[in-house]
């Protein structure tokens, strides 16, 4: 007894502490282990969130705001390619989505660094995918990635147009920063399409004379110049209805953004496992609509037409919202097309 408990007393206190935690478990209903389990990882990651990034630092930009002059042969250009896993691993990486939405935030998979679940394999490999060819420094260059998890119908279904930036660039330097390609992957089948506008970064309004609208398909996997205005469009249609799952990876060159770490171990055991393997095939050809004539544009103070998607937005949300640049977007949409489908649409 006297050896048992100096063994005890030796064990680390955060150790001890885990381990009766995990003990409560057993006494919990499901929902109750969920949110416990849930406030256990936010405690796992508070040390390596709550500190100052200190190696963050304002990145030079060329000529066109970009982080890292890739060449001439990088591929900006809106696509859609196929995520091909098996059963088992989509099933785990749903469930790893739960999790990091949950959790709020992003998280960074290092250029090179070997993958530690199966979201930073799937992240890893999309950052190679789209690279490929391209001129960066790898040791400042990575994969910020993070899920979003809506339920159709649901009042906060809608994913607030937005530009994709370095908070903390914009906030203390007054600078937009993007990064050099953003992508959706889409778990489920269900849910409100993407819509990714022609439209960079500014605060002087002009019209947008094409827009892409990705509708949610299971394995779709979509690509775009990471300076383009995007955001989603609940709409009725024959998926409507269900979990609405995507895994979001933004491609970094030669800059981190602040703020934005790899997930600790603890969690990484949580979120797939990374001996499953992913696959990025080709995808299926866009089909080009007419979308009717432009009756407004971000900025305007035009009316809208009857059947025209309206949306008021800044760069933030909640608190300081108000001071904050607001963008007024108002163009007219065709009818929803077949489910699955990528579509072009042209404004005249």
């Amino acid at each position: 007894p006297e050896q048992d408990s100096a063994a005890v007393a030796s064990e680390p206190a955060g150790k001890r502490r885990k381990k009766e935690s995990l003990a409560k478990l057993s006494l919990l209903s499901e929902e109750d282990k969920r949110t416990f389990l849930l406030k256990m990882l936010k405690a796992d990651m508070s040390g390596a969130t709550d500190r100052v990034d200190k190696s963050w630092c304002m990145p030079d930009l060329t000529a066109d705001g970009r982080t890292a002059d890739v060449g001439s042969g990088f591929n900006f250009d809106f696509r859609t390619r196929r995520i091909e896993m098996t059963d088992e691993a989509w099933g785990e990486l749903a469930k790893a989505c739960r999790i990091v939405f949950a959790l709020d935030g992003s998280s960074w998979m290092p250029c090179g660094a070997e993958p530690r679940c199966l979201a930073e394999r799937l992240a890893s490999a999309v950052f190679a995918q789209h690279t490929a060819g391209a001129s960066f420094d790898p040791a400042r260059s990575g994969a910020e990635w993070w899920a979003q998890v809506r339920q159709s119908g649901h009042s906060e279904e809608a994913i607030q147009f937005h530009w994709d930036t370095d908070e903390v660039a914009v906030e203390q330097h007054g600078v937009n920063v993007h990064p050099h390609l953003s992508t959706v992957t889409y778990l489920t089948s269900c849910g409100a399409p993407t819509l990714i506008v022609d439209r960079h970064n500014s605060l002087r309004p002009a019209e947008s004379a094409a827009a892409h609208g990705p509708i949610p398909q299971e394995g779709k996997h979509v690509v775009f110049d990471g300076q383009l205005l995007h955001g989603t469009v609940p709409r009725a249609g024959p998926n409507a209805n269900g979990e609405r799952i995507t895994f979001l990876v933004n491609v970094w060159l030669n800059h981190r953004p602040s703020g934005c770490r790899r997930v600790t171990k603890a969690l990484a055991r949580r979120l797939g496992s990374v001996d499953l393997g992913v696959l990025l095939a080709a995808g299926a050809p866009l089909s080009e609509v007419q979308g009717g004539c432009i009756s407004a544009s971000i900025g305007s103070d035009r009316p809208q037409t009857p059947d025209a998607l309206e949306v008021v937005f800044s760069r933030c949300e909640g608190a300081g919202a108000t001071e904050a640049p607001r963008h007024r977007l108002v163009v007219p949409l065709p009818e929803l097309g077949p489910s699955g489908a990528t579509e072009l649409i042209r404004w005249p």
